[in-house]
């Protein structure tokens, strides 16, 4: 999936934005302050129905404005172009796709697959599991088709079983939620699956970037391994009293994470933090890669400030990796300099300043 034509209005301090996308390449330029980031927002936005910098909906409107608008002409891989819109006022968000208004931002998001990479993504290794498992359910909900289900059962039944060991209630009303909770084996027998492509794929990426180290990502399923012979619903049970002690589910595949090793070791024992960087970077054009798989498209890449902490042998790396995926790319930076744009058949160069947006080159054709 592509960006044909994009226009935003009230977001941010953005100005009235209506440009026309690269299939390719779209490198955005402009000095700190000037709106590079709230664009990348605005399009994360537009796939996920949330920001990846605020939770409070009115910080992404204008102060001038009472709304704001963000409309998109996506374009398939067969050429096919749909209208998605999202708008955002103080109150509600209310979504389009083709025209015809939608409740469903799950579908919202399958037409608009975005990943982002910018400097809080070291948080996917540095912070606790909750950041991989979203990692992990990204790429089952597009690739999927039981996911979804089995994801919304479990954790519609999680919170009725935290709810009865809270309450004290008897241990047959417990019981029956633990019946619910078997759709904790479809996600953990995805999530293991998953995990063991990732790495596949990762291993790729990981040579094209970080070259002559090897990889493994371990997955872990959120509840004992061993003795290998009791099923989910017994260690449900055989943890009941605890899990009223606690007043939650200890056990489930919402504990589920997974591990990167590098040649077998801890990742700080392994690599430098400029390292995990590009291990970042690589996971997430995994990421990707997989997407192109499953769903036979491209996801949408949002690349925050790549240039920052490499030097110009990683970031041509990184470009040549990117250019190989094929997708459509937008990366910011304070220069353009410092980005090569050579390997795309296709690429635009818009400069931001001040909120306000001009495309400076026609579109580049190799």
């Amino acid at each position: 999936m592509r960006i044909a034509t994009l226009d935003i209005s009230g977001f941010r301090n953005l100005s009235n934005i209506q440009i026309e996308c690269s299939p390719g390449l779209n490198l955005v330029i402009g000095p700190n302050a000037s709106g590079k980031t709230s664009l990348l927002e605005a399009l994360y936005f537009l796939g996920r129905g949330r920001s990846f910098r605020t939770r409070q909906p009115r910080e992404l409107i204008q102060t001038t404005a009472s709304a704001c608008r963000l409309v998109a002409v996506l374009q398939a891989a067969d050429g096919r172009r749909t209208p998605v819109g999202l708008e955002r006022d103080a109150r509600e968000l209310t979504a389009r796709i083709g025209g015809a208004p939608t409740r469903s931002l799950a579908e919202l998001a399958r037409r608009t697959p975005v990943l982002l990479l910018n400097p809080d993504s070291h948080r996917l290794l540095e912070d606790g599991p909750q950041q991989r498992r979203r990692f992990m359910d990204w790429g089952l909900f597009h690739a999927e088709p039981d996911f979804l289900e089995a994801w919304r059962r479990y954790n519609s039944a999680l919170r009725h079983r935290n709810a009865a060991l809270r309450s004290g209630g008897a241990n047959r009303l417990v019981d029956a939620w633990d019946g619910e909770l078997a759709a904790a084996t479809v996600l953990d027998r995805l999530r293991g699956a998953f995990c063991e492509a990732l790495e596949g794929v990762l291993r790729r990426f990981i040579e094209a970037i970080l070259v002559g180290v090897g990889v493994q990502v371990d997955y872990r399923r959120g509840w004992p391994l061993e003795p290998s012979e009791r099923d989910f619903p017994e260690w449900l049970r055989i943890g009941r009293d605890q899990d009223r002690q606690q007043g939650h589910t200890r056990f489930g595949p919402h504990r589920a994470d997974f591990v990167v090793r590098i040649n077998g070791h801890p990742l700080s024992e392994a690599l430098s933090r400029g390292q995990q960087k590009l291990l970042v970077i690589a996971l997430v054009l995994a990421q990707a890669e997989l997407y192109r798989r499953h769903v036979g498209d491209a996801c949408i890449l949002l690349i925050d400030d790549l240039p920052a902490e490499l030097d110009a042998d990683n970031r041509m790396r990184v470009m040549r990796a990117l250019a190989a995926l094929d997708a459509q790319v937008f990366i910011t930076a304070i220069e353009s300099e410092l980005l090569d744009a050579v390997l795309w058949r296709e690429s635009r160069t818009f400069h931001l300043s001040q909120g306000r947006i001009h495309d400076s080159t026609s579109p580049n054709r190799h």
